[in-house]
């Protein structure tokens, strides 16, 4: 049942057990559910996502698959089968949908939705794969694992250089596994954000692939979340606790130790280490979700805890969405259309110049997208059609005239030059 609202803002979670539901809507405003999805298994941890405005995609805990539902509906799409290589540790898909990443231990795959091939297999992480993030415009996603190490990749490359496909930035920073990602804005020069139970929270500029600036706290970290206006870092750790640091004043060092009672704002609620974090738009609402398997909403200003939303099990997903007209549409209109996945990939399939790739537009005809004459219209009415043969025969004459004119100033000048020139 579905009781989705105007809201401009929804929340999203998913949590371990997947007992009643899968994934949920919740409104912010009151903590009031508004509509699940189920009739599938629990999600993985961080696997649940947006596909564009139109479906709701999401990783199982136990299988090697990814279950869909339709933004409108609880039920996930049949006949669609999204078959994946073995169980997706992390997933991501860009804003458009167009494509779909996922690891299966430390191997990165590319699919394509409009027509489920698999375009990208990548292998450069030495253990499993723990968290995948893409830029705001879909240019660059990264990767990181229990290795300990950070991959940028640009997505054109990865699709367009199969068999030589080396990432853009690799940083080697943390010592430990890393928990949790985060792009920032600025698509190619944006800045990452990440944390490690290493206890450090390092932020990288990716136009140059600097590190900025390195954050050690006194705790393993295990989440992390800036604001939009990228002036306020959140990060939260085993404890249960969220800091908040301020990127307005960062230290003048790169590396710099955290010092709970002098320098930062402390978020206490949590019984247990924090597994998601998530900022409302307008940048007054911090969004938690822990193992102790509640989600707070927490008013910034005040670090007081709004409202919770309990669930079964450890979440494993919290994040705040746009409220997307398809959360309430009685029939949903997609944007893009979505084919069962390749599960292997064949080098000579990917090749083939005769591969047909779906282009789909909402509201239009797609024959009609590279139709020249769909753009540019017609031209029906006679009348206009005399009044432009008369226009083009008046332009015909014109540009005699000056060809004419132009042939006698030429004539006139070689002769009176060539007079000049043999007098002298």
């Amino acid at each position: 049942m579905s009781r989705i609202t105007d809201a401009k803002e929804v929340i999203l979670t998913s949590d371990t057990t997947g007992e009643s539901w899968s994934a949920a809507v919740w409104d912010p405003r009151n903590g009031s559910m508004l509509s699940v999805f189920k009739n599938a298994s629990a999600l993985n941890h961080r696997t649940l996502q947006l596909l564009s405005d139109s479906y709701i995609l999401g990783a199982s805990a136990t299988k090697s698959r990814l279950h869909i539902w339709p933004l409108n509906s609880p039920s996930p799409l049949t006949n669609i089968y999204l078959i994946t290589p073995g169980k997706v540790n992390a997933l991501t898909c860009t804003p458009n949908g167009s494509y779909i990443i996922a690891s299966v231990d430390e191997k990165i795959y590319i699919w394509q939705t409009c027509n489920g091939k698999m375009l990208a297999n990548l292998a450069r992480h030495y253990q499993t794969i723990s968290c995948l993030t893409i830029t705001k415009d879909g240019s660059l996603f990264a990767s990181a694992g229990e290795d300990g190490l950070v991959f940028v990749w640009s997505l054109y490359k990865a699709l367009n250089n199969k068999n030589d496909c080396s990432p853009i930035h690799s940083f080697a920073n943390h010592t430990m596994p890393i928990k949790d990602m985060h792009f920032g804005f600025g698509g190619a020069r944006a800045r990452l954000y990440t944390v490690s139970l290493d206890a450090k929270a390092n932020i990288y500029e990716l136009g140059s692939g600097a590190l900025l600036l390195s954050l050690m706290f006194n705790a393993p970290l295990t989440a992390i979340i800036v604001n939009s206006r990228e002036s306020e870092l959140y990060v939260g750790c085993t404890t249960g606790d969220i800091f908040q640091c301020n990127l307005h004043e960062p230290p003048r060092e790169i590396e710099h130790h955290m010092i709970k009672d002098e320098e930062t704002v402390v978020f206490r609620a949590h019984k247990s280490h924090v597994t998601a974090l998530s900022i409302s738009v307008d940048c007054c609402t911090l969004l938690s979700g822990s193992t102790d398997g509640a989600v707070h909403i927490w008013d910034i200003v005040s670090r007081q805890v709004l409202r919770t939303i309990e669930h079964k099990g450890p979440v494993t997903a919290a994040f705040f969405t746009k409220g997307f007209e398809n959360f309430r549409a009685s029939i949903l209109e997609p944007r893009l259309e979505i084919h069962s996945l390749e599960r292997i990939s064949k080098d000579e399939e990917i090749k083939e110049s005769n591969d047909v790739i779906k282009v789909i537009s909402r509201g239009r005809n797609p024959a009609e997208i590279l139709d020249f004459k769909s753009y540019v219209g017609n031209i029906v009415d006679s009348s206009e059609r005399e009044e432009l043969i008369k226009q083009l025969t008046n332009l015909k004459e014109e540009i005699n005239k000056l060809s004419k004119i132009n042939a006698s100033l030429f004539k006139y000048s070689v002769t009176h030059i060539l007079q000049e020139t043999n007098n002298e």
